[in-house]
């Protein structure tokens, strides 16, 4: 197993570039949930400090 730096970023590399689709599909995704919960209406209600801490 190669433990110099020059290696494991070649492996980690390769890790990448081999799921890239899907780790672009996640990032894609989190930003949708992201950006509808920075748009959406702040809602608070009674007793929601006791849900959500």
């Amino acid at each position: 197993m190669p433990t110099s730096p020059r290696a494991v970023f070649s492996r980690v590399a390769a890790w990448l570039y081999a799921r890239r689709r899907k780790l672009l599909m996640l990032a894609l995704v989190v930003a949708f949930f992201y950006l509808l919960g920075y748009f959406t209406p702040r809602v608070s209600t009674p007793g929601m400090c006791l849900i959500y801490g």
